[in-house]
This record gives structure tokens, sequence and C-alpha cells, in this order.
């Protein structure tokens, strides 16, 4: 009996530790490459991120998504579409002041990928970007987003990574970002 016991408290006790520890970081930055117990996506879609300044309500949030080509760029890329959910904006978030770069590499990005333009709909919630060249196959880029208001409350949201390929007719699922957008530590909803 007293085993049972000491071992749901140790488990109760990592589990909290965790908790604050990956809660501790989430105003400074985050990213998802670890792994899913219990439903989410699956790992072979989920695409890593960072949140710079991730507090409720932030007008200065700065999102860097990430797509690593090996894995996801099969094919040159000529246009990128992101879709975001309802809630996002529901919930106050918005990309109304964004700046958005293209950006070579990974983590934070490296070097400015020249675009023809950016179109943020918020009507139908989508970020269209239009490279000048295409993006070369299996290489790996970052689209940095700078200047997001954050949504009033907590919440994962969804981003949806669609691509048109070189020879392509119309843009393919590509990846998700399973983004916890306003994840500070005060309690408050």
């Amino acid at each position: 009996m007293k085993v049972m016991q000491r071992l749901r408290q140790s488990a109760l006790g990592l589990l909290a530790i965790a908790g604050l520890a990956a809660v501790g970081n989430a105003a400074i930055a985050q990213t998802t490459d670890g792994f899913t117990i219990f439903g989410g996506v699956d790992s072979e879609y989920r695409l890593s991120y960072y949140i710079d300044n991730n507090e409720r309500r932030s007008p200065d949030a700065r999102y860097y998504l990430r797509v690593a080509g090996r894995k996801l760029i099969s094919r040159d890329v000529l246009e990128i579409q992101i879709s975001y959910p309802e809630k996002f904006e529901e919930n106050g978030g918005h990309f109304t002041n964004a700046n958005i770069e293209l950006r070579d590499g990974t983590g934070r990005g490296g070097e400015a990928i020249p675009v023809d333009e950016i179109v943020i709909n918020p009507d139908e919630n989508l970020i269209e970007i239009y490279p000048e060249e295409p993006i070369p196959a299996n290489s790996s880029f970052v689209i940095a987003v700078f200047d997001v208001r954050n949504p009033n409350r907590y919440g994962n949201h969804y981003f949806v990574l669609d691509v048109l390929y070189q020879g392509g007719l119309l843009r393919e699922f590509a990846g998700i970002w399973p983004i916890e957008a306003s994840a500070e530590l005060d309690g408050d909803n």
C-alpha cells in the first residue's frame, strides 16, 4: 500500500515540476519538438515554432514558424499559405499590424528570402506568402511574424501550412503548428 502511495506522489511531483518548467519559460520562447501522449498532431505533420513575448494581450509577440525541408518540402515551393482558427481572433488575437519575413534556415532563421507579396486576410483567417523565386526542395525556412497581438486567453491554436509546389495545380497540406498562445503564468483568465 505504501509503495503505491509513494509511486503516485512521485509521479505527481514529476508532472508538477515538468509543468512548471514548461510554463516558466513560456513568456520568453517555446518550441514543440517533443512528443504527444494523448491526441494532438501526428509527429510526421507537427511543425516546430518559437514564440517570444508570449503573454496575454501582448501586441509585441513574435512567432517563428519553422519548416524543416528534408521532412516536408519534396519539391520547389512557389506559394505558402497559413490558415489559423477563428478562435484565435475571437479571443482578441490578430495579425493586423504584423510584419512578416520569410527566412532561410532553422531556429529564428538566417538571411531573408525575398518575397513578391505577403497577404494577410483576416476575413478568411489566412496568411499568403509569395516568394520571388521558388524555395528549393529539401531546404529549411522560417516564417517570422512580428507584432502579433496575442489572444486574451491561453489556448492551443492549430496553424495549418499548405504549399503550392512547382508543377502543382493546387496547394497541398504540408503540416501543422500546434501553437500555445498567451501562455503566461499568472493564474488570470
